[in-house]
């Protein structure tokens, strides 16, 4: 994105994080966790325990804590996220944009300027 206006900014990066979101979700399941498979044991995430549509397995208990965050950053979140830059992108009562949203709606645009 070569617009440098805060506001285009950060909506801009709600609009794809509402996206991204809305099709991470599958029939409606919009809440992730943590869990096994039957056979293996092997560590996933799923949108629900019992009938999978969103099924990520990681092969190594190590990565447990990889699928907790993973699970913790599902559909839901993303969808407050875009919420929350939405609202930011308003300003503050005396429309000053929080200058921590920027470095944000960059990462979320996949335009990391301060790797």
């Amino acid at each position: 994105m070569t617009d440098t206006n805060p506001v285009a900014l950060l909506r801009a990066a709600a609009d794809r994080l509402r996206t991204l979101a809305t099709s991470a979700s599958h029939e409606g399941r919009t809440a992730w966790a943590t869990g096994h498979t039957e056979g293996s044991r092997s560590p996933v995430v799923v949108d629900d325990q019992k009938y999978p549509s969103v099924l990520i397995e990681t092969w190594a208990e190590r990565l447990e804590d990889v699928n907790a965050y993973i699970a913790a950053m599902d559909p839901r979140v993303g969808l407050a996220l875009a919420d929350l830059l939405d609202d930011l992108a308003d300003g503050d009562d005396e429309g000053v944009i929080n200058p921590w949203a920027l470095p944000l709606a960059e990462r979320v645009l996949g335009e990391d300027t301060n790797q």
